[in-house]
């Protein structure tokens, strides 16, 4: 773990993108201290007010103070792709552990169904799910993480078929270990890293997807401080108050682009090949 801080810290882009998600996340953890008004509170007087000091972002078309709204709705944004993304990773990683160790009949019955739901793309997917159950964060949840589990099982199952043909898998099961044995101690802990991975990726992926389904009405439904649905609402007053939409446009991009670098830096401090071989070596 030394050696993987050291590559990650190394990079500085990385490193950035860790600094932003720690701030985001303690941001989630204590919006309703760090808030500075009521972000449902309505005040018309100040309708689409600009930028001051008691309201640094300004306010929105009912008056709401932006910033208030903005912290709040971190909470929303994370939960929905937090529980999307651990949801997708609690489905999708065993099916392709089995499927790519077992192999066979089970194999193809996995793949065969991962390839029908990968031939939508994910938004579309996630779009027919929400068309199904209904809008909400709980629903909006459970469509983005049904979404995303097609991309664990094949990322899963290529890990592993790489991992069982390995000296320790092997050895193992000639000293007659069952698989269920196999697979959870010596397959899935050096599969590890390609998993937080894209775990990482997959957050970024789910906040975007989360806003644009709130954006397009289908997602959390006003008056609920999410991202996506501040720029729905905001999206009427670009011209006169661009600040609306500005502010929550550059907050989603941020977030964004920090997950993204803190995964493509996780990718590079762990190397899957250095990981395995030194898990083997070992």
């Amino acid at each position: 773990m030394r050696d993987v801080w050291r590559r990650f810290e190394q990079n500085r882009m990385a490193m950035a993108g860790a600094v932003i998600v720690v701030v985001f996340l303690l941001v989630t953890l204590f919006a309703s201290w760090l808030a500075p008004h009521d972000p449902t509170r309505q005040d018309l007087l100040l309708r689409l007010a600009g930028p001051s000091p008691p309201h640094p972002l300004g306010h929105d078309g009912f008056g709401r103070d932006v910033l208030s709204r903005l912290i709040v709705g971190a909470r929303l944004s994370f939960g929905m792709a937090f529980f999307a993304v651990l949801l997708a990773f609690s489905v999708g990683t065993p099916l392709g552990l089995v499927a790519g160790y077992v192999g066979g009949l089970v194999d193809t019955v996995v793949m065969r169904l991962t390839d029908i739901l990968m031939t939508f793309p994910g938004m579309l997917l996630a779009l027919v799910f929400v068309a199904v159950l209904g809008v909400g964060a709980t629903n909006v949840t459970i469509a983005i993480g049904v979404a995303t589990v097609p991309i664990f099982v094949r990322m899963v199952r290529g890990s592993v078929l790489v991992v069982k043909h390995l000296e320790f898998v092997q050895s193992a099961r000639a000293l007659g270990a069952r698989a269920a044995r196999i697979m959870g101690r010596h397959v899935l802990p050096n599969i590890v890293g390609p998993i937080v991975i894209l775990a990482t990726l997959r957050m970024a992926t789910a906040i975007l997807t989360a806003a644009a389904l709130s954006f397009i009405g289908l997602g959390v439904q006003p008056p609920a401080p999410e991202w996506g649905a501040m720029l729905a609402e905001g999206k009427a007053y670009l011209r006169v108050a661009p600040h609306v939409v500005v502010f929550p446009g550059i907050t989603i991009m941020v977030v964004v682009l920090a997950f993204n670098l803190m995964g493509d830096g996780l990718r590079d401090a762990l190397d899957p090949s250095t990981t395995i071989e030194g898990r083997t070596d070992s």
